[in-house]
């Protein structure tokens, strides 16, 4: 079903992964808000992104350079190893954390709904409404 996929959909689903993964970092993090030397977690995906599309800008075919970069991009997990919150080292903000985890439900909410809205528009093409 690839073909009926286009770049914007393909954007949506990975931003749709993009945050899948923040909020598993996200909920890694509170569940070791009190592991002495934790340190948190963070989800990054826009750096990639970016480079994956100027790299596919200045392909000759930068059209369809555009789709490989699309798929290409993954989000990354990183590490903060130089933020300590408590005496034990421990790197957790659960006040933070908690506000990124509704941050990141909303954002997903959104995405979602732009997803339906994506099918429900493809659905009306091929009713022919």
């Amino acid at each position: 079903m690839d073909f009926l996929s286009t770049n914007s959909f393909l954007l949506m689903e990975k931003s749709l992964g993009f945050l899948w993964t923040k909020q598993a970092a996200i909920l890694d993090n509170i569940a070791n808000a009190e592991t002495p030397n934790y340190k948190a977690k963070y989800v990054t995906f826009e750096e990639e992104f970016d480079s994956r599309l100027r790299v596919a800008a200045n392909r000759e075919r930068p059209r369809s350079a555009l789709r490989s970069a699309i798929s290409a991009s993954a989000p990354q997990v990183h590490v903060a190893s130089n933020e300590s919150m408590r005496m034990d080292d421990n790197g957790v903000n659960v006040a933070e954390q908690e506000v990124e985890a509704v941050r990141a439900a909303y954002q997903m909410q959104y995405v979602m709904d732009s997803i339906n809205g994506y099918f429900s528009n493809l659905r009306s093409v091929i009713r022919g409404q």
